[in-house]
């Protein structure tokens, strides 16, 4: 079984491998300077500085995965919870559905002079900036969620007398999941990026101000090694999401075999 499925996605492999071994032959060449383009093999050796920890990278993955751990989780929370009251009222829906899509094409990181502003170049300032696109995500998704479901059955729910919290907690919320699991996926990826982003400018650690610093002094090897670590993070935090949705969603896991 293991074998078969290895065998069948061994495919997605030849590009990133072919990718590399090009990179790697044009830099031991010459053809791209080993000064801004150092080969791939360099970079994986380099990638040691993971395991320093005090002196090398480990503390600053550290506190990345910290920071959007406590980003994605904020964002679930209080996205979720806003996208399902605003829906109570057509007139609230469609003011706050205004002020996120305005606000939404706004890239995050520019909110951090704003939020520096009013409380300091603080931790704080870094999480509430890295929070602005994720947050707008989950609202927006758990929205159309909610718009998704079936009329009939939101009628028949209050005809046998569901109302208030359990009406929201048994009816609202199953109903918006699937919407809401899409928006937790999407919003996942982009707390990464924000947090990457508003490391580079405005913290004093973390990924993003390791590789930022390293590009500033021309430590080119070890801003890869920064840019490996971002994308490791990346496919991890995306692989074991699906992995958790389709433990917690088993119908999930049977559309995805499916498709």
């Amino acid at each position: 079984m293991t074998w078969r499925m290895l065998r069948g996605k061994w495919v997605f492999l030849v590009g990133p491998v072919v990718l590399l071994g090009v990179w790697e032959v044009l830099s031991r060449t010459g053809i791209l300077r080993p000064t801004f383009f150092p080969p791939p093999t360099e970079i994986i050796s380099r990638s040691s500085i993971v395991l320093e920890a005090g002196q090398g990278i480990a503390d600053d993955i550290g506190i990345t995965v910290l920071r959007v751990l406590i980003t994605i989780g904020l964002a679930v929370v209080v996205g979720v919870a806003v996208g399902i009251a605003v829906t109570a009222s057509r007139w609230t829906e469609r003011g706050t559905s205004t002020v996120l899509a305005f606000i939404y094409p706004i890239p995050g990181v520019l909110f951090f002079p704003f939020l520096a502003f009013l409380l300091g170049r603080n931790e704080a300032a870094v999480l509430l900036t890295a929070l602005v696109t994720p947050l707008v995500v989950m609202v927006l998704y758990t929205i159309a969620g909610v718009r998704s479901i079936d009329p009939l059955i939101l009628e028949v729910a209050r005809n046998y007398g569901s109302r208030g919290a359990r009406f929201f907690l048994r009816v609202i919320v199953p109903g918006a999941l699937p919407s809401i699991v899409t928006g937790i996926r999407i919003s996942l990826g982009f707390s990464l990026i924000a947090v990457i982003a508003i490391e580079m400018v405005g913290a004093q650690n973390g990924l993003g101000r390791f590789l930022w610093s390293n590009w500033q002094i021309l430590r080119v090897t070890d801003m890869y090694v920064a840019l490996l670590c971002i994308a490791v993070l990346g496919l991890l935090s995306s692989l074991g999401f699906d992995a958790l949705a389709d433990k917690l969603l088993p119908w999930r896991a049977e559309v995805r075999r499916r498709s």
